[in-house]
């Protein structure tokens, strides 16, 4: 259950726990957020865990706000950039490259993200890395050439993992580990149900007038600074005084060599995702390519089943696989998610290979399928194996890191791939993502780090100036 904390018998009933904009809108969006087997809360508790749920359904309806109109923003950054520049900018595979490429380049900033959300907070890194990432949008209007439009998004595309680094770190602190995939699962669900009819309408509108790029991206822009305004409404609960670390490098990589060579689950962890994610980066863009050069797909048939699908599936699988993460651990859900993409790469490539547009229809399904759970993993993997919440920015600087290395360089070996072989491009993939299958398989079993300062859940660090809240 989403809400229930071990209430307290109470024997009269004390004032009510009320929070700013408790409105029936508010009210229908929680009933919404709440599924059948959550208990109601009790409006009549004011002792201290009635205040903390209070607090935590509070941030759970901020959050899915922030989720709602972000969701327009990325669909249109990340998903509709690609078909937008090909459709009707007709980039060239370098900028194609370039596009697939910029989003994963922002994490090797990774580090200087986790010591600016230290010494400004996790929360203002990621309201106002939200805020810089939404205004090159604004500027489509008067982008009319293909490597305008590239820097554009690539510009917005890296500051994204300011925002991705401010939300990892406080999901352990906002959020307890027993519902945190699910609560997830919820916010992945309302950021994909926005997005997904964002990318449909952009390849609808395209196939109307090459030009309506112009439009949508200064309105998706403008959701962006919207969800700035909910995001900043969350509220980091029951902050206390936290370890201080020094910020110096040296420390820095003391730290990141400390946790690879002790913290082997993790380590095997990060081997398994690293494979999967650059079977992911080689193939993306290859796919899009081959498939619109065997196939007579219009630009909506191009959204619909390389990004729409996907990300529709994507949407409505995250809540189930939030309860299949709380139910069978991170590692399980990691390895069942390689298997589905080795599947799902494997069907694309029988599908160009054959010209049989089905095996396209069945990979895009498995990928969204697949991607429903990559979601989750990849936002909770930092605060699953981090011993503290003090260490989860360090483990997010690794974990950001070597995603950046992968989506830097492994766009470029499809492309080198798709240049020499053509479609085995896409069975190179395959084969890395079925490389990944027997690192999961080895992080079965293996223990986690012992946790450090139990008793100091919620760390002062990750939000500076958040006052604790009065029981």
């Amino acid at each position: 259950m989403l809400y229930g904390l071990h209430r307290r018998e109470r024997k009269e009933p004390n004032k009510p726990t009320v929070l700013p904009g408790e409105s029936l809108f508010h009210k229908l969006t929680i009933a919404i957020l709440t599924s059948a087997d959550d208990p109601p809360m009790d409006p009549t508790d004011n002792s201290p865990l009635g205040h903390e749920e209070a607090i935590l359904r509070h941030n759970v309806r901020v959050e899915s706000f922030y989720s709602a109109f972000n969701g327009i923003y990325l669909g249109l950054a990340l998903f509709a950039a690609p078909v937008v520049a090909v459709a009707a900018l007709k980039a060239n595979p370098l900028l194609l490259t370039i596009l697939v490429s910029s989003f994963p380049v922002g994490a090797f900033l990774g580090p200087l993200w986790a010591i600016a959300g230290r010494r400004f907070g996790m929360k203002r890194l990621a309201t106002w890395g939200t805020f810089l990432a939404s205004l090159p949008l604004l500027s489509g209007f008067w982008i009319e050439d293909a490597w305008s439009f590239t820097t554009a998004m690539a510009t917005s595309m890296v500051l994204i993992s300011a925002i991705r680094m401010g939300q990892a770190s406080l999901y352990r602190v906002v959020y307890p580990e027993a519902q945190r995939g699910r609560v997830l699962g919820r916010f992945t669900f309302w950021t994909y149900l926005t997005m997904v009819p964002s990318v449909l309408t952009t390849g609808w509108l395209l196939d109307k007038s090459a030009e309506m790029y112009r439009v949508v991206y200064p309105l998706a822009g403008l959701c962006g600074l919207i969800s700035c305004v909910f995001y900043s409404m969350l509220i980091i609960p029951d902050a206390v005084p936290g370890r201080r670390q020094p910020a110096t490098w040296l420390v820095k990589l003391r730290g990141v060599e400390r946790v690879l060579r002790s913290d082997r689950a993790f380590r095997l962890f990060e081997i398994g995702f690293f494979l999967s994610g650059s079977s992911f980066f080689m193939s993306s863009h290859v796919v899009l390519i081959l498939v619109s050069q065997r196939f007579e797909f219009t630009a909506f048939e191009l959204s619909l089943w390389l990004s729409v699908v996907p990300q529709l599936l994507l949407a409505l699988g995250s809540p189930l696989w939030g309860r299949i993460l709380d139910r069978i651990g991170i590692i399980r859900c990691r390895l069942l998610i390689s298997v589905m993409m080795t599947v799902y790469l494997a069907s694309y490539f029988v599908g160009i290979t054959t010209g049989v547009a089905m095996f396209i229809f069945v990979g895009s399904i498995l990928q969204g399928l697949s991607n429903g759970g990559g979601q989750l993993t990849w936002y909770l993997a930092s605060s699953h194996f981090a011993p503290s919440a003090d260490e989860v920015p360090l483990y997010n600087g690794i974990h950001f890191v070597l995603n950046g290395v992968r989506g830097l360089g492994m766009p470029w070996v499809g492309s080198i791939l798709y240049i020499l072989s053509g479609p085995f491009a896409v069975l190179g993939a395959t084969m890395v993502s079925l490389a990944s299958i027997p690192a999961n398989l080895r992080a079965l079993g293996l223990p986690r780090l012992p946790p450090i300062h139990d008793d100091e859940p919620r760390i002062a660090s990750l939000e500076v100036g958040q006052k604790p809240l009065a029981s």
